[in-house]
């Protein structure tokens, strides 16, 4: 009783699931998609869809994570088609996943997923679960309510599931003691470093191996073949700046919308809730209500609603239609600050505190900028659709596409020459720069076909210049060329001095004795372990990566990624042993097994599931 009432009454501040959810459902609102290409069906897996929607939203978020790792990428290099078969082959396998999950059992209630999104810091404010919030940041990456909270589900429970996977290895005693042995192996070792720089800093170019070392060089200095296009592009944002919006169409879609607009006002409200409530109890709260007592207080005494008791007793806003009806028309009779007398409903007896009053007013300086931009982008929405046919047709035999661009009413760009590697802007796009370098487009002279590079952008281009390769005087290049020369010859004379002293090592004298010779840095490093960090990674891995000694150290040389030469000499290897790890180390060495093990179960099991499944993109 007392979890149905509090699904009814968390008001608009609590509720995900079961009554935004419902309010979708009922409206019709909650199963529609975005229209265009995204209402399309992208697969079906077993038998069930995956829109084209689903597919964009995945690329859109997979895009934001490589940006964000990949600082100062261009994101036009993320197109569609790059990013489309990784993303939906990671759909297909969290499907089939989240499918078996089902067929096993697994699942999460309403309740468990509302107290989930009532939690995430990102749909709150001050500190509080915002409808408002929630619904402009899930509509912002393109899902409804009822589509956000199905994709939710569908995560959570495949979490369930890999863990409940990942969960049944077991490691056995001598599976940790043979790792033991390599985990916990140990290393003694020397090394001597010969430094790249003062090397380098101690070469003198000429003027004639300069010139020399271009002309053995020449084909490493010539342009690439490359080209400049025109290009038109049209795209929401485009066919946007392009409208003008009057007031009377501004007053024409505000009297629409005044029309169903909900005015009532929002009352937030806070109760005690006593399900089995005697007379002696409720007199109680009553004298300590009518003394002044706090009523926040008060609920985290008395009440027994659970949840809202931690929140002293707030149960959000409504506007008269949460609650059930004796508890919507005692708070209604309210004044902002009272509590009214003990009301009886079907989950038992309240004390209620109208803590607010939200006056809702819907006017016409406060909407006018939010319809204008809506207006621009209906409008923009048709005009793309009017002039991407448009540009479809006169852009066929088109001999210049500034007339094109006249035509449509849009600007005509003329990008800067770029090669098959790309460029910037339109020209970093894949399927620009295969276009720009076919045969119709490079050697025909034909305009392109209309491009679509996603996100409703649409491109057509023709050649504007061509510009073949050609080779690079020394004077262009010359910084270049002895900026080479000189590393090339650095690297040349380092190798002959590391081999050289390499060689003295491995004709019997220590590194510590060649070190000093040289008067160069050299090192000791005993009880190494594979992970240890405070000696240099490098070479750690360096030594490890080599044989065990038997009668006398092995012997390795190096360049580190500075350029540096190392001579690196392993002297003795130490067998790990599991008894020498304390109970902590020993069970994070379990945890790690049973980790890795657990991921090569989940991922046999998840191919699998992909192998038999239906599958039809």
């Amino acid at each position: 009783m007392l979890d149905s009432f509090r699904s009814n009454m968390r008001g608009v501040a609590t509720v995900i699931v079961v009554i935004i959810g419902a309010v979708f459902v009922f409206s019709g609102t909650g199963s529609l998609f975005l229209s265009g290409p995204g209402t399309e069906v992208a697969a079906v897996i077993n038998g069930e869809q995956v829109s084209d929607l689903r597919v964009q939203q995945v690329m859109s978020t997979e895009r934001q994570r490589i940006l964000q790792e990949n600082q100062g990428l261009d994101p036009a290099v993320l197109d569609d088609e790059l990013l489309r078969p990784a993303v939906l082959q990671q759909i297909i396998a969290g499907k089939v996943l989240s499918q078996s999950a089902l067929e096993h059992g697994f699942g999460l209630s309403s309740k468990q997923i509302s107290e989930l999104l009532i939690d995430a810091q990102g749909f709150q404010v001050d500190g509080r679960f915002d409808q408002k919030t929630f619904e402009y940041v899930i509509r912002q990456q393109g899902y409804t309510s009822a589509t956000f909270i199905e994709m939710i589900k569908q995560d959570l429970v495949i979490q369930q599931f890999t863990r409940a996977i990942s969960g049944t290895n077991f490691v056995t005693e001598a599976e940790v003691a043979s790792l033991a042995k390599y985990t916990e192996q140990t290393r003694d070792y020397y090394y001597l470093t010969l430094p790249l720089v003062p090397i380098a800093d101690s070469i003198s170019l000429s003027e004639q191996q300069i010139s020399d070392y271009y002309n053995e060089n020449q084909a490493q200095y010539q342009t690439e073949v490359q080209v400049s296009v025109e290009a038109i592009e049209l795209s929401p944002a485009v066919m946007a700046s392009a409208q003008t919006i009057t007031d009377a169409q501004i007053q024409a879609r505000f009297d629409q919308e005044a029309g169903s607009v909900d005015v009532t006002d929002q009352l937030q409200a806070a109760h005690i809730l006593l399900t089995a409530a005697d007379d002696a109890v409720l007199a109680d709260i009553q004298a300590r209500l009518d003394s002044g007592e706090d009523f926040a207080e008060l609920a985290k005494v008395y009440s027994q609603d659970i949840v809202s008791a931690e929140l002293g007793g707030d149960l959000g806003y409504t506007s008269g239609n949460t609650f059930p009806t004796a508890f919507e028309e005692a708070l209604a009779n309210l004044e902002v600050g009272e509590v009214s007398a003990p009301v009886i409903t079907d989950a038992g007896t309240h004390f209620i505190k109208l803590i607010d009053r939200q006056q809702q007013q819907f006017e016409l300086v406060a909407e006018r900028s939010r319809i204008e931009q809506e207006l621009i982008n209906e409008a923009a929405t048709d005009a793309l659709v009017e002039k991407l046919e448009m540009l479809k047709e006169l852009s066929f035999n088109a001999e210049t596409l500034a007339e094109v661009a006249t035509d449509l009413g849009v600007d005509m760009q003329v990008t800067d020459p770029f090669s098959e590697k790309g460029g910037v802007g339109v020209a970093a796009y894949p399927a620009v720069i295969s276009a720009a370098f076919s045969t119709e487009v490079l050697e025909e002279k034909y305009a392109s076909e209309v491009m679509d590079l996603g996100d409703d952008r649409h491109v057509v281009i023709k050649l504007k210049e061509y510009f073949p390769a050609r080779q690079k005087a020394l004077a262009e290049v010359k910084d270049l060329v002895s900026a080479t020369l000189k590393d090339t010859t650095a690297k040349q004379r380092i190798t002959e001095q590391g081999s050289a002293l390499l060689a003295r090592v491995e004709a019997g004298e220590s590194v510590e004795t060649v070190a000093k010779s040289q008067d160069l840095d050299w090192q000791v490093a005993s009880g190494v372990k594979r992970f240890s960090a405070s000696v240099n990674a490098e070479i750690r891995n360096a030594a490890f990566a080599m044989t065990t000694p038997t009668d006398r150290p092995e012997l390795s040389g190096l360049f580190t990624t500075n350029g540096d030469y190392v001579v690196l000499s392993l002297n003795q290897v130490t067998t790990g042993d599991i008894n020498d790890l304390s109970r902590q180390q020993r069970s994070d060495l379990v945890a790690t097994v049973q980790e890795v093990n657990g991921n090569r179960d989940l991922q046999a099991y998840q191919a699998s599931l992909i192998a038999n499944a239906d599958i039809v993109q």
